[in-house]
């Protein structure tokens, strides 16, 4: 009898450990970029005026870098908000040809940091 009832118990705790990641993995989930414009992989044919970030959730943009093909960072005029928003626009300064990679890092509601990257092409 005792044998069934350590087995019992320790089922029982498999459960409950499962249960328990699965409920924090949801907590934490990561934060999406879901769209942005100029679009990730895209080539564009005109100067972008501004570079627009869209997420899933509310997020604060902790940082945002633009860089070239050499990886030198283009002066951004972004300045770090405490605002959690799922939108954020930031000014672009005048782009050569060429093809350009965002660094963007957000912080959600729970403290969580994501960073992500995505390129696009001015023809």
């Amino acid at each position: 009898m005792r044998l069934f009832s350590n087995k019992s118990t320790a089922l029982r705790n498999i459960l409950l450990g499962a249960t328990l990641v699965a409920a924090t993995n949801s907590a934490f989930a990561h934060v999406t970029l879901i769209s942005a414009t100029p679009a990730a992989n895209t080539i564009v044919s005109t100067q972008p005026k501004n570079l627009t970030l869209n997420f899933g959730e509310e997020v604060m943009l902790m940082n945002i870098k633009v860089v070239d093909e050499q990886r030198k960072e283009l002066p951004l005029n972004y300045k770090v908000s405490h605002d959690l928003k799922k939108s954020f626009d930031v000014a672009l300064p005048s782009l050569k040809k060429g093809k350009y990679t965002v660094l963007w890092g957000t912080m959600g509601k729970d403290g969580h940091n994501m960073n992500g990257e995505y390129s696009f092409t001015l023809k």
